[in-house]
Parts: C-alpha cells; structure tokens; sequence
C-alpha cells in the first residue's frame, strides 16, 4: 500500500514537472554559449544558420553577420550585439528587430519594463552605436509591410540605424536570461522582391528538448522560468527518494517475514 502511495504521488509530481515543461519550450543558453554569431554563408539564400533574400545579394557570402556577447554579474545579465552590413546604397541596415518575452513568469506583462529599459532609459544602462532613439512603438509586436520577408509577427524592440555605418551596436542590462530565440533584419532601400533581409532559419520555433545544435536561432533575453524550476526539481528529488526509502522497507519487511 506504501508503495502504491509512493508510487502515485511520484507519477503525479513527474507528471507535473513534464506539464509545466512541454508548456514552456525556451531553451535557456548555457555560459558556453553566452559569446556566439552567425553570419550569411553562400549565395542561396540560406545558411550559416540564416535564410535571406539572395536576389539582392550584397548581404550573401558573410556581407551579413549578427554576433552577441553576455555578461553575468550575480543576477543581472549584459547583452551586447553587434551587427555588420555593407557600406552600399540600400543595402544598409534599415532597422532590426530582436525578440523579447513579452510576460514574466506569473503571467504578468513586462511591456512597460521593456520601454524602461530601451525607451526612456530608466534602468538597463542602455547604449548603442548608429542606433536612433527608441520609441514607445517600437517595443511589442512586429508585423506588417516595412518587415518584408519576415517569415511571421515577433514580440520584441525594433532598433532603427541613425547614421552611415557598416556596423551598429546596442548593449543592454537585464536580469532575464538568456534563451535561444529570434531577430529579423532588413535593408534601408529595397521594395518587394529586392528588399534585403535576413532572420535566423529557426524563426518561430523553439529548440527540441535535449537538443544540442542551436545555430539556427540566436541568445537573446528571455521573460520567464521555461525549464522545471529549482524548487520543482527538488520536490520531485525528494518524492523519488521517500519512494525509494518506501520500496526498501517494504522489502526488508518481507523477508523478515
């Protein structure tokens, strides 16, 4: 009976953490990966862990890249991104879009904490280089035309090049951290099906549990708690351990008896 009871209670508690995490899919970023890029590779379209538009193809064969770089001090997290794009005409970078959670873990919408952070720069210790200032419409859902080739909406912030650069750069503080996730870029200049873009082959998706290859998506920072949380891992510890514990008197009774 001890045992149908272990039994039971540990099934349901297994159960639950498995719930909990087929509900949240983020994969979080280990430290090995905290330093990584992607850039264009070839001239199809797609590769190096990136789908673009090839007919314009001045962002083809590395004329694209995306690197970041994360930093860990006690609870926060300093993201540093870096895009490089060639200095020709419209194949500047127009604008950027990189993906955010847009709720913390009790549900709870982070919306105005964002905008703190990349709008009116009240925490966060936002900077950027050949960045323009970022509005209150820029944090949130992105869809729509001026997104050509985007393959569906994104939550995020949108950064907007200010200046003639090749290369433009946000940095950032937070205390989410990092998940694998999306971003989506584009030129400055072409329409329809000349319009020069890229975003990561894993747009839309999540990284399969146990997964290992994450070059299809790129770090970017995450909202809530997505994997079985300490508290949760040390509760099913300590039911699989009565159970244990249970199993073994139960034998020891029996052969005694």
């Amino acid at each position: 009976m001890i045992n149908k009871r272990m039994a039971a209670a540990a099934c349901g508690g297994i159960a639950a953490l498995l719930v909990s995490t087929v509900a949240h899919a983020s994969v979080f970023v280990d430290s090995a990966n905290y330093v990584g890029s992607r850039a264009t590779s070839g001239t199809s379209g797609s590769g190096g862990g990136l789908q673009w538009n090839p007919a314009a193809g001045l962002w083809s064969d590395g004329g694209f890249s995306i690197s970041w770089q994360i930093t860990q001090s006690g609870a926060d997290y300093t993201y540093r991104y870096t895009l490089d794009t060639p200095l020709s005409g419209s194949a500047q970078l127009s604008h950027w879009l990189l993906e955010l959670s847009p709720t913390d873990a009790s549900g709870n919408s982070l919306e105005n904490y964002w905008e703190s952070v990349f709008v009116s720069n009240t925490q966060g210790n936002y900077s950027d280089v050949g960045i323009g200032p970022v509005a209150a419409g820029d944090v949130g859902p992105a869809t729509g035309a001026s997104n050509v080739g985007m393959p569906g909406a994104l939550w995020g912030v949108k950064f907007t090049r200010d200046s003639s650069v090749t290369q433009t750069v946000v940095e950032f503080t937070t205390t989410q951290a990092p998940v694998w996730g999306d971003f989506y870029a584009r030129d400055g200049g072409g329409t329809g099906a000349g319009t020069i873009y890229a975003y990561n082959l894993g747009f839309g998706t999540d990284p399969t549990a146990g997964a290992t290859n994450f070059l299809n998506w790129i770090a970017r920072p995450d909202g809530d708690s997505r994997l079985p949380e300490p508290n949760s891992l040390a509760l099913l510890s300590l039911i699989l351990i009565g159970w244990g514990s249970a199993a073994l008197r139960a034998r020891h009774q029996r052969r005694s008896n």
